[in-house]
């Protein structure tokens, strides 16, 4: 279902045993905008952001995205309709290239299943090509080309940054 709103956010509170973090919060975020949420330490921001990515399940209220409710999925499921949060500190995969960070994000790959890469390892190979050349398309539109196979861990912090957008870019996130 498309609608003008990507993510609605409809009276959601938290409690967190005496303390009321977030009370009957409502917020709607349309499609192709830029959205700030900003308030001092202890407003609620991070809880609320964190309900709407389904790291915390609200006591009350609803998590529409994209016109279907979500209240109450974990991260896994939305990651699965197209929705994807980055860090404020960058997680990347240090041991692995800025290139291997990026072609990791697409799920459910041929590869990733063992009968695969002995039955079909055509398709495997395929699907790694479509893979590579979408993280090189990412890596290029992100100026990141020039450390594509320098270790993420060697990354500055900005770089870093760029990386975790880039793995956003990699599922075409909403």
């Amino acid at each position: 279902m498309t609608t003008d709103l990507v993510i609605d956010v409809r009276n959601v509170s938290k409690r967190f045993g005496g303390l009321l973090a977030v009370n009957n919060c409502s917020l709607s975020v349309r499609r192709g905008s830029i959205t700030g949420l900003i308030g001092p330490n202890g407003a609620g921001k991070s809880t609320l952001f964190n309900m709407v990515a389904g790291n915390i399940t609200p006591d009350s209220g609803q998590v529409i995205f994209d016109g279907a409710e979500v209240t109450g999925m974990k991260p896994y499921q939305l990651f699965r309709i197209g929705m994807l949060r980055t860090f404020q500190i960058a997680h990347e995969f240090s041991q692995m290239t800025a290139l291997e960070n990026l072609m990791m994000v697409p799920g459910d790959q041929p590869g990733e299943h063992l009968l695969s890469t002995w039955f079909r390892p055509g398709l495997v190979k395929s699907r790694e090509t479509e893979v590579r050349k979408k993280a090189l398309d990412v890596i290029d539109f992100l100026k990141l080309g020039h450390v594509r196979n320098e270790l993420a861990g060697n990354l500055s912090g900005g770089q870093k940054k760029l990386l975790e957008l880039g793995r956003t870019m990699m599922v075409d996130a909403k």
